[in-house]
């Protein structure tokens, strides 16, 4: 193809792939003017819309709606110049207009641009026709620049980067990009031949390339309680994260109890929009295996995904099976209810909302001229106050008349079967006198389960907000097989001729003896339990949460927790966080 020249020169394809300088006599140009050879390497400079336009103007034949990638474009256009002069008597000097000039030729250049081209007329001046420059904006970014020192982020960044080899592999071929030294196809390349790279950057659960690296992972064994984290975002969900959502798996609840339902599963701790996709994206949380949904506060980007939760969920649920329970501050349940019926989503499973009622806000939240409440003293400490102040009863209920709180309970709407609700819903009240209160700050006793019970207390948010506190009970030793399983096999037919149609359940009843008791086996041994049962082990207690800036009125209930989740929007970082008027 003909492309138009700003002077009475032009390019031939070499030998070596590179588009080097010639002016119309034959002769190459000066070492000066050698500089201005182009090569591929300096074609994945531009643009793949610059080069689609050359292309496109070249008006061939044939269809390149194939050419997607930019190497593959690159590799066409030389391919399509090295056709044309072996079609121009095999001419190794046969010239071709330069591909970075827009320049219109005179009638000289171009009668002598075409007196050996054997092409009709009209397509000649078809190729002729003149094309913009393509301007090379990376072609002075070649020059390494002095690099100043570090930022405190850029050395956690790169310490990160460290910490997993995947992203530091992404980095450095990102880095030899900006460098010059290779094109954006070496990534794409990069992920193509290896998808798992990829797949671990964007996955969640046990698809997070963390769970391979992360040094609080990395050592860690079979568990039966896990977190996944489906939503860290705050505010809106984005591309690479959704919203506030956690997931607390339950593993050793997922048998059956004696009736068929299921006494295990998975529950979620705030359900921000997007919830739904994130949940989809990992194999880590199954839908129909949530059993409970905890909602800390009414902001959208902790609750507007429930809705649309119930409605997967109800597509892989058993409706036969026991109801959802989802807890939440007071006026959730109609809000819910409200939601449903006017979506008619009849898909939802059954459920029924406990509320916590009668959340206070916290003393330093006041109240503005126009009902809305802001942080008034962040620290009243500061100003030679002793201690906080202490919780009190504002924000409750019909204090503002026009807030949903106070008005929820006038609408008239019932729950409804049709709709997924069921009876059974209580209203949580608080505790001003347990003997883990802060600061005069309730607590909410919100679930008790046997072996596991759940409570909750106030944050110190712009709306009525809970942090949640689940608190396992001791678990009973474990039974050392190894000392009890040997005594048991040498009397297995012994204990069989006494009744015990499986006598290896003998062991079961071993690991059960109370403190101090024993038990004696047919061949006279004895085995006492405080030899065989490791002592008890003690239960896990996990801390969600809730947004707020301080979350002091929890610190009772959370004491001695084994995982603390807690919010850090405005978290202030020493030594990266700059120009902020209060430090926290």
């Amino acid at each position: 193809g003909k492309f138009s020249m700003s002077s009475p020169s032009s390019f031939i394809v070499s030998k070596k792939n590179r588009i080097v300088m010639k002016d119309m006599s034959g002769a190459t140009t000066t070492e000066a003017n050698n500089s201005q050879s182009i090569s591929k390497e300096d074609l994945k400079f531009f643009t793949v819309k610059q080069l689609k336009e050359k292309i496109k103007e070249m008006n061939l034949p044939i269809k390149t709606s194939h050419l997607k990638l930019k190497g593959d474009i690159i590799d066409f256009l030389f391919e399509q110049y090295s056709k044309n002069l072996v079609n121009h008597d095999n001419d190794e000097n046969h010239t071709i207009e330069s591909l970075v000039s827009g320049h219109k030729p005179n009638a000289v250049e171009t009668e002598a641009a075409v007196m050996n081209v054997d092409k009709p007329v009209e397509q000649q001046r078809r190729r002729r026709t003149p094309l913009p420059p393509l301007t090379n904006n990376n072609a002075n970014n070649n020059i390494a620049k002095p690099k100043g020192p570090s930022s405190p982020k850029d050395i956690i960044f790169e310490q990160v980067l460290k910490l997993y080899p995947p992203l530091n592999e992404i980095q450095s071929v990102i880095k030899a990009k900006e460098a010059g030294e290779n094109s954006v196809d070496d990534l794409e390349t990069m992920l193509s031949l290896n998808p798992n790279v990829l797949k671990g950057l964007t996955g969640l659960g046990d698809m997070d390339t963390r769970q391979k690296y992360h040094p609080m992972l990395t050592n860690l064994t079979s568990s039966d309680l896990d977190i996944v984290t489906a939503g860290t975002a705050s505010c809106v969900p984005g591309v690479t994260r959704g919203v506030s959502c956690t997931a607390l798996r339950l593993q050793w609840r997922r048998s059956k109890s004696k009736d068929g339902a299921t006494t295990g599963g998975i529950w979620i701790f705030d359900c921000g929009e997007s919830t739904q996709l994130q949940i989809q994206r990992t194999g880590s949380i199954r839908p129909g295996k949530i059993s409970k949904i905890f909602i800390t506060h009414a902001h959208g980007d902790h609750s507007f995904g429930l809705p649309g939760l119930l409605c997967i969920m109800g597509q892989d649920r058993d409706r036969d099976g026991p109801p959802l329970e989802i807890y939440g501050p007071e006026g959730l349940r109609m809000w819910l209810r409200t939601s449903i019926r006017y979506s008619v989503s009849r898909i939802v499973p059954p459920y029924r909302v406990h509320e916590l009622m009668d959340i206070p806000m916290a003393p330093e939240w006041k109240q503005g001229r126009y009902g809305n409440r802001y942080l008034h003293e962040l620290d009243p400490r500061s100003r030679g106050n002793k201690r906080k102040s202490q919780w009190g009863t504002q924000g409750l209920a019909g204090e503002d008349p026009a807030s949903w709180i106070s008005r929820a309970p006038m609408l008239n709407i019932e729950a409804s079967p049709q709709f997924g609700e069921i009876e059974g819903g209580r209203d949580i009240y608080p505790i001003y006198n347990h003997p883990k209160c802060v600061d005069g700050a309730p607590i909410w006793e919100v679930e008790d389960e046997g072996d596991v019970k759940v409570f909750a207390a106030p944050m110190s948010h712009g709306v009525p907000c809970v942090g949640y506190v689940v608190d396992e009970e001791n678990k009973p030793g474990r039974l050392r097989n190894d000392l009890v399983e040997p005594i048991v096999t040498r009397n297995f037919k012994a204990l069989k001729e006494s009744g015990m149609r499986a006598p290896m359940k003998v062991m079961a009843v071993i690991k059960d003896l109370p403190v101090g008791g024993s038990y004696t086996f047919p061949d006279g041994t004895t085995i006492y339990q405080k030899d065989v049962v490791e002592p008890a082990r003690d239960g896990r207690k996990i801390v969600i949460c809730g947004d707020t800036a301080d979350s002091r009125a929890i610190g009772g209930l959370a004491m001695g927790a084994d995982v603390l989740i807690h919010e850090a929007t405005n978290a202030f970082l020493n030594g990266i966080d700059k120009d902020t008027s209060r430090k926290m």
